[in-house]
């Protein structure tokens, strides 16, 4: 849906009001070229189906161009039933490209699209008792008044659909049985079609040929084996030949007997070097790269290069010039870029590619076929998984030599977050029933390692909707929506007991994160990141950060986390968790993810709405 959105917008006309002279319509391109060429002074704009001139930072596609306005005070007392007569008929594609400052239920929001507005008057997000603010038109109305397309076709027995799930992009709420997320547009896939009886006959016709395939080629293949004269098969633990391993044996022992005899290591034994220092991320700016409007995520390569994921391409940007060095078409389309031990993982819309970090040449096709959200990794266990919605399972991969290893499904529940421990010993995910209600409220426990028919997934409701979970020490953490984290015990081969500690946290929880000696919770409503010792889950630390948590990211050392927050006041911290003393860092755009390097001495953060990646060192 990007590229569209992207294409529409560059289809946008202003008319351009400067100084008392008025012209146009001028296509947004031009617009923007001159602003940023500093021909334009102080100029006013309006396109079609808007009467008024409006400054530059009230139009959503010149915003970035401008310094961001203030959000206004909370409306006291009543709240105006009717925009002013200039702006009183707006219509709907000038409407949802002004921007607007909404009554949240914590103060106020924004600045956000009137489309963001609409969609969250329909899907219940913004109360419809909230009033709206234009940007640079000072006073409040009541949002229903300023988007009636929200309500219609509402009466008094439309009710906020119950059935939703979390977008696994945007973190909005989204009605099963829709196939994109309102919010942000990205396809969430949960619709299931109906099987007609031709599909279903190719089903059945396929099934056959894969049962009977295999038995026909073992069969042929046993009855040329035994024409052989005698020919042994090793075994896959049988022991080497002695043939094989003299040869090395022998040219070793040749090697050494050839030099001086050596010293006695007892004698004079090195000396170990010194443990170097892990490497801490400072939150200085290294470099501001603008990148394509198509760019869906943004990552640091090894050398220090920025990989760049756009629909259409990977790109390899040198950020000190922000030139594009290289693009890749191999995998393209990858919306997720996943770094997993020595290898990168692009997921794309069916099927993974498993990428050389230096070249982003795909080292290996991984087919799952379906489309597959942001899971879980444990490099040092050579693991990795992956939830499907559209699938209603969670695929395991082998990163040793990137292959799908097994499949588990759970009964036709959706899965959502997953975590997986570093030992690869538990793997844990969220689930929903759609049936009776859509959002996850219950959790699966499973071994990664073992196949799926060897083992018994163990499932355990929490009651509570589950927003995000955690793997560690054979335990799960999981985050709930009634503001409580709670600790669930893995061990043990029975049912899994019910949570044995639960503690409050901050409101509305989004993430969990597993750092060595610390759980970090970070939260929208709450508005706050809240840190947690995991053998008590008491609250050692609430750093209160004034918007709601977007993006949360360990370091690889787990000493530091990488935090970006949203509207109203958008900025990004690096937060040292053995302190918990925050940093905050010189970026001015709205973040959409975080991401840390190989090491802990190196981030991106990636802006969608500014087209922008933010090198940190």
């Amino acid at each position: 849906m990007r590229p569209f959105r992207a294409l529409v917008s560059q289809n946008v006309e202003f008319y351009v009001s400067e100084q008392g002279n008025i012209r146009g319509p001028v296509r947004l391109e031009a617009v923007r070229r001159e602003i940023g060429g500093g021909a334009m002074k102080n100029p006013l704009f309006r396109m079609e189906g808007c009467k008024r001139f409006l400054p530059g930072s009230a139009w959503d596609p010149l915003s970035d161009l401008f310094p961001a306005p203030s959000p206004p005070d909370r409306p006291e007392g009543s709240v105006a039933e009717a925009l002013p007569r200039d702006l009183a008929k707006l219509e709907p594609q000038a409407r949802d490209k002004l921007l607007w400052f909404v009554e949240d239920t914590d103060g106020v929001m924004g600045p956000v699209t009137g489309a963001f507005v609409v969609r969250g008057l329909m899907t219940g997000r913004i109360p419809i008792s909230s009033g709206v603010s234009l940007v640079s038109v000072p006073g409040w109305i009541r949002g229903t008044a300023v988007f009636p397309a929200a309500l219609e076709g509402a009466t008094a027995i439309r009710k906020r659909p119950l059935s939703t799930f979390t977008c696994p992009y945007c973190l909005e709420p989204v009605m099963v049985g829709s196939t994109n997320c309102l919010m942000c547009g990205e396809f969430v896939g949960i619709a299931q079609p109906r099987l007609g009886l031709g599909r279903v006959v190719g089903l059945v016709v396929l099934g056959l040929v894969l049962v009977l395939a295999p038995l026909l080629g073992g069969a042929l293949s046993v009855r040329g084996e035994g024409r052989g004269a005698g020919v042994e098969i090793p075994s896959a633990n049988a022991a080497p030949s002695p043939g094989r391993s003299a040869a090395p044996a022998s040219s070793a022992s040749a090697t050494t007997s050839a030099g001086s005899t050596p010293a006695d290591p007892q004698a004079n034994p090195p000396a170990e070097p010194a443990p170097a220092a892990p490497k801490r991320l400072e939150g200085k700016v290294a470099a501001k790269i603008d990148v394509a409007a198509d760019a869906e995520t943004a990552i640091l390569l090894p050398q220090g290069h920025v990989a760049v994921a756009r629909r259409v391409a990977l790109d390899v940007v040198d950020p000190r010039s922000g030139v594009v060095m290289t693009s890749s078409r191999e995998a393209q389309s990858a919306r997720v870029i996943e770094r997993v031990g020595g290898a990168l993982y692009a997921l794309g819309q069916t099927r993974i590619g498993a990428l050389e970090p230096d070249t982003l040449r795909v080292l290996r096709w991984i087919e799952p076929r379906t489309q597959l959200l942001p899971g879980a990794a444990a490099a040092s266990a050579g693991l990795a998984i992956f939830p499907s919605a559209v699938d209603r399972s969670v695929l395991v991969v082998g990163t040793e030599h990137h292959v799908e290893i097994a499949r588990f499904r759970f009964g036709g529940a959706i899965p959502s977050a997953v975590a997986l421990d570093a030992e690869g010993t538990w793997a844990v995910a969220a689930v929903a029933d759609p049936r009776p209600r859509a959002y996850p409220d219950a959790i699966e426990v499973f071994a990664p390692r073992t196949p799926p028919s060897a083992q018994l997934v163990r499932h355990l409701s929490l009651v509570d909707p589950v927003s995000a979970v955690a793997v560690k020490s054979g335990f799960a953490f999981a985050a709930l929506g009634s503001s409580r984290i709670a600790r669930v015990p893995l061990e043990g081969k029975g049912l899994l007991a019910a949570p044995d500690l639960s503690r409050d946290t901050c409101t509305d929880p989004v993430f969990v994160r597993a750092a060595p000696r610390t759980l970090v919770v970070g939260c929208r409503v709450g508005r706050a990141l809240s840190l947690h010792a995991p053998a008590t889950l008491a609250q050692d630390t609430r750093l209160e950060l004034g918007s709601p948590v977007t993006a949360l990211e360990i370091s690889p050392s787990g000493d530091q986390a990488l935090v970006a927050t949203g509207a109203p006041s958008p900025g990004v911290y690096v937060v040292d968790l053995a302190t918990g003393e925050p940093i905050r860092v010189d970026v001015t755009d709205e973040v959409t993810n975080v991401r840390f390097g190989k090491d802990a001495g190196s981030a991106t953060a990636f802006s969608a709405r500014a087209r922008r990646v933010w090198v940190l060192r």
